[in-house]
C-alpha cells in the first residue's frame, strides 16, 4: 500500500510512520528537507520536499497513492499566544490541507481515503459535560480554528474520496506533549495541578493514538469525526495524583493561573478549560483500547 503523509516528523507523526514501517508499506512523506529515500524496516521510505502553500511537483505522488494522512500543524503550545502566533496556528493548518484536498482534486487516480487530524479543541470548555461526537462546538479559538481544519478536509469528499477526521485528546507519551512539559516540575518536587484541578483531561496514550488514526483504513464504512481519547477522562488532580504516585513525587503543589498565563497568553485558557469526551463513535465500532485506564497507561510510559 502506498500511504501519503504530511507531518510524518512531527509528535504524533514520528510514532505512526514506526508503526507503519512494520509492515511492507511504501511510505511517502512532504517534507521541507532535501528529497531522500531509506528504508525502515519492512517499509520503503520516501521523503519528498513540498512547500505547503503551494502547488509543485509532489502533487504527482498522488496519483498512485492508495490514502493520505494529514497531520500537519503548528504546536498550539510551541510560542506564547498573541495575534500573529495565532494566524500561524490557523494558517499552517487551513492553508496546507486546502492544498493537500486541491492536489486530490487533480490527481488522475485519487486516494479512496483521505484521514486528516482534528483536535477536541472543537468543543471548547465544557467542564463535567460529557462530550460525545454530536455534541456542539465552543465558540473560542482554537474551536474555530478547528471547524476550518475539518471544513477543508471534508471538501474531498466531492471527490470521491472517503474522509475521516480524529479529534485527538491530550497525547502520553513520554518523549513529549503533557508527560514531558510535566515531568521535570514533579521530579523537582514542585509538581501539582494545572489551574484549578476540576477540569476533566481528555487524553489519550500514544499507542492508541496511531492505532486510532489508522482505524479507517480496515474498516470501510467507517468515516467522518471520531473523538480519538481514552473512554476515561480523568479531573486534573486525580491525573496529577497518579503522576505523581507513579514516580514517587508530591502532587500538591497547583501551578499558578497567572505563571500560565506569562508563559502562553491567551492559550493559557486552554490550559484551564478541560473536555470530559468519549470516544463513543469507535466504542461502537468495536474499537479495543490498549490502553483504556490512566494508571495502566502512565505505568507504561513512565516505567520504560
Amino acid at each position: 500500500m502506498k500511504i501519503l503523509i504530511t507531518g510524518g516528523t512531527g509528535f504524533i507523526g514520528s510514532h505512526l510512520v514506526k508503526y507503519l514501517s512494520k509492515e511492507s508499506h511504501h511510505i511517502v512523506l512532504l517534507t521541507r528537507s532535501i528529497s531522500r529515500t531509506s528504508t525502515l524496516n519492512n517499509a520503503t521510505m520516501k521523503y519528498i520536499h513540498w512547500d505547503p502553500q503551494m502547488i509543485g511537483e509532489w502533487t504527482d505522488e498522488l496519483n498512485d497513492c492508495d490514502m493520505v494522512i494529514n497531520l500537519i500543524g503548528k504546536n498550539v503550545f510551541e510560542e506564547r499566544w498573541n495575534e500573529k502566533v495565532k494566524q500561524e496556528i490557523l494558517n499552517s493548518r487551513i492553508i496546507p490541507t486546502k492544498l493537500l484536498v486541491e492536489a486530490i482534486g487533480r490527481a488522475k487516480h485519487k486516494p479512496s481515503l483521505l484521514i486528516s487530524a482534528s483536535a477536541v479543541g472543537f468543543y471548547g470548555d465544557r467542564n463535567d459535560e460529557i462530550i460525545t461526537e454530536v455534541s456542539s462546538g465552543g465558540n473560542d479559538f482554537l474551536a474555530d480554528v478547528v471547524k476550518q481544519w475539518e471544513g477543508a478536509a471534508y471538501e474531498a469528499e466531492k471527490f470521491g474520496v472517503r474522509v475521516a477526521t480524529p479529534r485527538i485528546g491530550l497525547v502520553l507519551e513520554k518523549s513529549g506533549g503533557m508527560i514531558g512539559k510535566m515531568l521535570l516540575p514533579f521530579k523537582l518536587f514542585v509538581g501539582g495541578p494545572i489551574g484549578s484541578g476540576k477540569q476533566f483531561l481528555p487524553w489519550v496514550h500514544m499507542d492508541d493514538v496511531v492505532r486510532g488514526i489508522l482505524y479507517p483504513i480496515g474498516n470501510k464504512n467507517f468515516r467522518g469525526i471520531y473523538n480519538l481519547v481514552s473512554p476515561n477522562p480523568i479531573s486534573m488532580n486525580d491525573f496529577s495524583a497518579i503522576f505523581g504516585k507513579i514516580i514517587h513525587r508530591p502532587s500538591w503543589i497547583p501551578a499558578p493561573n497567572f505563571a500560565l498565563q506569562i508563559l502562553y497568553g491567551e492559550g493559557a485558557k486552554v490550559i484551564l478549560s478541560g473536555q470530559k469526551a468519549i470516544p463513543e463513535k469507535l466504542l461502537a465500532a468495536g474499537y479495543q483500547f490498549s490502553y483504556p485506564e490512566l494508571k495502566t497507561a502512565m505505568n507504561n510510559i513512565l516505567k520504560t
